[in-house]
């Protein structure tokens, strides 16, 4: 009996100190319409994800007018090649996002590979599943099939995606993560928040 009892104690402290602390999140966008929408999956998180990415673009490309088809030709082809200027772009609400879509395992640091996007996440395999452009989709899929999806094959092809996301947020959503949120994960950003 005495046995049992220091094997559930042993348990319950290993699992107590192996277990991630997790920082609650804010959720700035929270009152915003649910346009991503992945079955079992943190969806709070997916739009806010969207929706801080969206923001940044907004005040960094368009402060003034705030259209997303101006913010969006700007970012979408120098973020699709990483060549964005990130750290000014970035907020610090973004950079908790970053930190959620790391936990999650949506964006994963340090991979060795072309983008820090899991693929393999069922949010990830959701957006591009749900992309409307069939043969965008087909492409992706067959790149991350072969293991040599690069976001910088899409540079030029998604250049005037700006004129598609406000109708096809899965769309925008996948802009977020891999023109944005990946390449956010290479500069290492902490939020101070």
């Amino acid at each position: 009996m005495r046995s049992i009892a220091f094997l559930f104690l042993a348990c319950l402290i290993g699992s107590c100190q192996s277990n991630k602390e997790v920082t609650p999140m804010n959720y700035k966008y929270g009152d915003q319409e649910k346009v991503i929408n992945c079955e079992g999956q943190n969806n709070a998180l997916l739009n806010e994800a969207l929706y801080s990415f969206e923001d940044d673009l907004l005040n960094t490309y368009d402060a003034e007018s705030r259209r997303p088809i101006t913010a969006y030709g700007q970012f979408t082809f120098v973020g699709l090649s990483g060549q964005a200027e990130f750290k000014r772009i970035v907020s610090e609400h973004s950079k908790i996002v970053l930190s959620k879509l790391i936990e999650e395992g949506i964006i994963i640091k340090n991979t060795g590979a072309k983008s820090n996007v899991n693929y393999e996440h069922p949010a990830v395999v959701c957006a591009i599943d749900n992309l409307k452009d069939a043969a965008l989709k087909k492409t992706i899929n067959a790149l991350i099939s072969t293991n040599s999806m690069d976001p910088v094959l899409f540079d030029s092809r998604l250049r005037n995606a700006g004129r598609l996301v406000q109708n096809q947020r899965y769309l925008a959503f996948y802009l977020s993560l891999d023109a944005y949120f990946q390449q956010l994960a290479n500069l290492d950003m902490k939020p101070t928040e």
